[in-house]
Formats: structure tokens, C-alpha cells, sequence
């Protein structure tokens, strides 16, 4: 059983605010790159709560200076967010596009070490021996994650959705 997909809850919990556009294609088929939420003229459609939290904000960040700034570092905070996601998106989409290979060479590293194990002086087996499992468990943390592909389109859907939201606190 594959582990449960943690950012899935997030993207659907922000889509009462701003859905994604185009949603993810569930599954994957053809991959969506982080690209597809990211750049272009795609922007999330506004959710079933975001004029009714538009009209509410608007209330309450009006009432006083203080809140008015708070309001600005809310934007400020959520643009910034969103940039760094989507940045991250697609260097993970860029990582999933090498992942089998990856793997691949990690598995390929451990068996040449394991058998230099035996031709080796002594002394240097631990070394051996520490070097593998290193790769081992790089190849293991690899093997055992979700989709990368899919945690990268998911990340760039966030981003997405937070590019949306950031507007419903007044900017400087």
C-alpha cells in the first residue's frame, strides 16, 4: 500500500477558496508538469467561500490602521509563499523526471560496493560498509515516497491557489 498523500488534503481545503486550474489529472495520465499551475495565463477560478471571505476581510482589515498593515503582511507573506512553492515544484518535477534513473544508479553504486567489500583490506570494509548503507537508504527513501511527479504538480497547485488568495488581504 502506497503512503497516503499528504498535500492533497491542502489542495482540496483551498479549493473552497480558489480552485486549481486545470485541476490534476486523476491519475496522472499524461503527467502534468508544476509548469501547467505555474506559468502561463491559467489562474485558480475563485471557490464557493471566496466572496463571501472577500466581503468579510474586507470589513474587518478596514477597520484600523493596525489591521489594514496586518492585512499587507498577509499578502506579503502569502505571494511570497506561493513564489517559493512553485519554484520548489519545479525542481521537484525536475528531479521526477530523472527518479528511475536515480534509483538505478544508487542500486547499481550499492552492488559494486558490496562486492568491493570482499576484495578489500580490512580496515577499509567499514568504510565500505558505511558507504552502502548510506546508498541504500537513499535508494530505499526514493523507492518508498509517493509520486514525485504528483508532489510536484501538487505543490504548483498550491502555489496556485495561494497566488489566488493573496488578493483577499488589501496589498500595500
Amino acid at each position: 500500500m502506497p503512503p497516503p498523500d499528504p498535500l492533497a488534503p491542502i489542495v482540496q481545503a483551498l479549493s473552497f477558496i480558489a480552485a486549481p486550474k486545470p485541476p490534476l489529472n486523476t491519475p496522472p495520465t499524461p503527467p502534468q508538469t508544476p509548469d501547467t499551475w505555474t506559468s502561463g495565463s491559467n489562474t485558480a477560478t475563485d471557490g464557493a467561500l471566496y466572496t463571501p471571505v472577500q466581503v468579510l476581510l474586507g470589513l474587518i482589515l478596514s477597520a484600523s490602521s493596525d489591521l489594514t498593515s496586518l492585512g499587507n503582511g498577509i499578502n506579503s507573506a502569502l505571494t511570497g509563499l506561493a513564489a517559493a512553492l512553485a519554484s520548489l515544484a519545479g525542481d521537484i518535477g525536475q528531479l521526477a523526471t530523472v527518479e528511475t534513473d536515480a534509483k538505478t544508479v544508487l542500486s547499481g553504486l550499492n552492488l559494486v560496493l558490496n562486492m568491493s567489500k570482499g576484495f578489500a583490506p580490512v580496515a577499509a570494509a567499514s568504510t565500505l560498509q558505511s558507504a552502502s548503507a548510506l546508498f541504500g537508504q537513499l535508494q530505499t527513501l526514493l523507492t518508498d515516497l509517493p509520486d514525485l511527479g504528483v508532489a510536484a504538480a501538487e505543490m504548483a497547485e498550491i502555489s496556485q491557489q495561494l497566488t489566488a488568495a493573496a488578493p483577499l488581504f488589501p496589498a500595500a
